[in-house]
């Protein structure tokens, strides 16, 4: 059913200030677009290397609150309320009316919306999951109105990837699943997303579950000493990033630009090396950068 990780959701309080903290990283950012049946407004960046991995950032932020609150979207004006953070994760699907149709035959509901540009053209049909407890962020999947390449190519013409900072792809997001056989259960055996393996650390679980090219981790508890026993289900608010070229470089330009990124280390995933933003200097969402070597 799960074609890809399409994009994440960023709450930020104030969406001026937040794409200016990530021009200055080095991204490049859509024009700011409002959507009248959610009440917010939001800007992209756009990171991937080609038309079967590319993802992006949707920073949002909310413009009108009462609309926000009637389209059903009252997690955002909470998350602005709290600073912002990572609030959802949307899959992108080729059918949206089957898969809509299909997770209803499994006692969720995920009713179909079409979203408009101020202008009254068509952006996308979007479904918003009604997930279980155990999923304790937002679920959504969305379909445009053409393919995953002609959006790719359109992107490219329009230069959304001339970063300055080296991004390659979206590698892995993450969630805390206290419970992992019911996180799994609802990953693998209802929204179909495959295990394909699973790595353990002296505090941790890591099952992980392969989304189109990213990863989409389940950390839980190693035992009952581990720091994520007992630790409430959650959606980690960072992203993980492959870089382009070598990890040292990147954190070089980004230190820089007068972000916190300290040197590299070995990454817990076997075979990487590591460094990361800080949340709090991008407006609630973290940035991990990896290398692959």
């Amino acid at each position: 059913m799960l074609e890809r990780i399409d994009h994440i959701v960023a709450v930020v309080p104030d969406l001026a200030a937040a794409a200016a903290a990530y021009e200055r990283l080095g991204l490049v950012l859509t024009p700011e677009t409002r959507h009248a049946e959610t009440g917010a407004a939001n800007r992209a960046c756009f990171i991937g290397s080609g038309p079967e991995n590319y993802a992006y950032i949707e920073l949002l932020a909310v413009v009108d609150e009462a609309r926000a609150r009637a389209s059903g979207r009252g997690h955002y004006v909470e998350a602005a309320a709290r600073g912002g953070g990572l609030v959802s994760i949307v899959f992108g699907v080729s059918d949206i009316t089957a898969s809509s149709a299909g997770l209803r035959e499994r006692g969720l509901a995920a009713p179909v919306e079409t979203i408009h540009r101020d202008d009254g053209s068509k952006v996308c049909d979007v479904a918003q999951v009604a997930t279980p407890p155990e999923v304790p962020f937002r679920v959504a999947l969305i379909q445009y109105p053409e393919s995953w390449q002609a959006r790719y190519e359109r992107s490219v013409a329009a230069g959304r990837f001339a970063h300055t900072l080296p991004l390659k792809r979206l590698d892995h997001l993450a969630a805390v699943a206290p419970d992992l056989d019911a996180g799994t259960a609802f990953w693998s055996g209802i929204m179909g997303v495959p295990v394909v393996g699973e790595l353990n650390t002296p505090a941790m679980t890591i099952r992980q579950l392969k989304i189109g090219d990213a990863m989409f981790e389940l950390l839980g508890p190693s035992g009952p000493d581990s720091p994520f026993a007992g630790r409430p289900a959650s959606l980690a608010s960072m992203a993980a990033w492959e870089v382009s070229g070598r990890l040292d470089t990147a954190v070089e330009t980004v230190t820089a630009r007068d972000f916190t990124c300290p040197a590299a280390e070995a990454g817990v995933i076997p075979g990487t090396r590591r460094s990361s933003i800080p949340a709090g200097e991008l407006v609630g969402l973290g940035m991990q950068l990896l290398e692959y070597v």
